[in-house]
């Protein structure tokens, strides 16, 4: 497996393993949107459409595993709902950790892409809110954007 890989499915599997509530998922997400802002950081070099294919599929799969093992540990935990609007609550019957899983990986993906051509952390960050909005305490308290900015 190609170094940035392996380091990248490393990193995370540490990283994942402690996710046990909401305000570790947050600290997971700020790291990963660290790295996926920090130029030739090995998980810029890990999305990125070059290299093989099927070894870059196998990573994409062992990530969305590590995060649905880390996501099925918050839906036993009862680490579910939006503490900002309860009329809006989520059930854990209503989540589905793969599905979630890779919808993080696509936020991860798309965010990354957008966010590197901007320069700036903002489309990885909404990416990851409509991700993440199970588990509302992962969200970004970054300000919100408005079309005059």
């Amino acid at each position: 497996m190609t170094t940035h890989f392996a380091e990248v499915l490393a990193r995370e599997s540490a990283s994942l393993s402690g996710v046990t509530d909401r305000a570790k998922l947050a600290g997971w997400r700020r790291r990963v949107v660290k790295e996926l802002m920090t130029p030739r950081s090995p998980y810029v070099l890990a999305l990125q459409k070059s290299g093989d294919v099927p070894e870059r599929a196998d990573l994409l799969d062992r990530w969305r595993e590590l995060i649905a093992e880390a996501l099925d540990r918050l839906l036993q935990s009862g680490a579910t709902g939006n503490s900002r609007c309860s009329s809006a609550q989520t059930s854990r019957a209503d989540v589905d950790a793969q599905k979630t899983a890779v919808l993080i990986l696509a936020a991860l993906y798309g965010g990354s892409t957008l966010s590197q051509i901007a320069r700036d952390p903002w489309p990885l960050n909404a990416a990851l809110d409509m991700a993440l909005a199970p588990f509302a305490a992962a969200e970004d308290d970054s300000p919100a954007r408005t079309g005059n900015e």
